[in-house]
């Protein structure tokens, strides 16, 4: 019943691409002349008739730390689940993002994300030369872009190492970057079988961290700096940490 449902929701959003996806971006793109603003089709879509045929939630902490109204930063998260990206867009706001550039040659799918601002990663890292630039031109036009470093979807639910990519962009561009961990996705649409249940995603917004608080990090430590920050939201890191107190607790008491 579940790999059914989870057929169902993806046929949702195909059809939701087609009927009000690309009306929308030739309204808002092309008449309007506004790009950095057609995902807000894919809030209204999300928010209003997925979510809800799919019994989906979202429950927001941290949610003074979203920046309303504000366009241009890059939203780093981790990554778990095809879900992901579907889940920042009502919670957030507008965000285009980067994926693998095979995506770009599925039909009508590759000309929406390439009209919505999304940047195709390449295998070939010659081939993603100047990509920063890119980024850092589309931020100032008003686009805010959504990056899972961890390059994959984890399969266990365990982070995974965050890719050195857009820490080295924004050593290089100087710009701003809001952490989000994202809890439960991979358990309600999860990566390593075909199935989708309803439920309630937890999203933890961090702090935004500025150009100006990692001035003077290198790109390594505002690399890991980010991921254990992404990470201490995560259930599993949370236990470790508890352990490690009690532990730590116990063995002052025997001393």
């Amino acid at each position: 019943m579940r790999a059914i449902l989870a057929t169902l929701y993806y046929l949702v959003v195909f059809v939701g691409m087609i009927i009000l996806g690309v009306p929308y971006i030739i309204y808002k793109g092309y008449i309007c002349g506004h790009k950095e603003e057609i995902t807000n089709v894919c809030q209204f879509f999300f928010k209003n008739i997925a979510f809800k045929l799919f019994r989906i939630k979202i429950k927001i902490e941290g949610e003074e730390n979203i920046p309303k109204g504000r366009k241009g930063f890059v939203i780093v998260a981790n990554h778990q689940s095809f879900l992901d990206i579907n889940v920042i867009w009502p919670a957030i706001g507008n965000a285009a993002f980067m994926a693998k550039a095979s995506l770009w040659k599925a039909p009508v799918f590759g000309w929406v994300i390439s009209t919505i601002g999304c940047i195709p990663v390449h295998k070939n890292p010659r081939m993603n030369a100047g990509m920063g630039k890119l980024v850092s031109e589309r931020i100032a036009k008003g686009y805010n872009f959504a990056v899972f470093p961890e390059g994959h979807r984890t399969e266990d639910g365990h982070m995974l190492k965050f890719q050195n990519g857009i820490f080295r962009m924004a050593k290089d561009q100087n710009f701003d970057i809001l952490p989000i961990t994202l809890v439960n996705t991979g358990e309600i649409l999860p990566k390593v079988k075909w199935s989708i249940r309803g439920g309630e995603v937890r999203m933890v917004v961090h702090p935004m961290v500025k150009a100006s608080d990692y001035a003077d990090k290198s790109m390594a430590e505002l690399r890991d700096e980010l991921h254990d920050l992404v990470e201490s939201a995560m259930p599993y890191k949370q236990a470790e940490l508890a352990q490690a107190k009690l532990d730590a607790e116990s063995g002052t008491k025997e001393a």
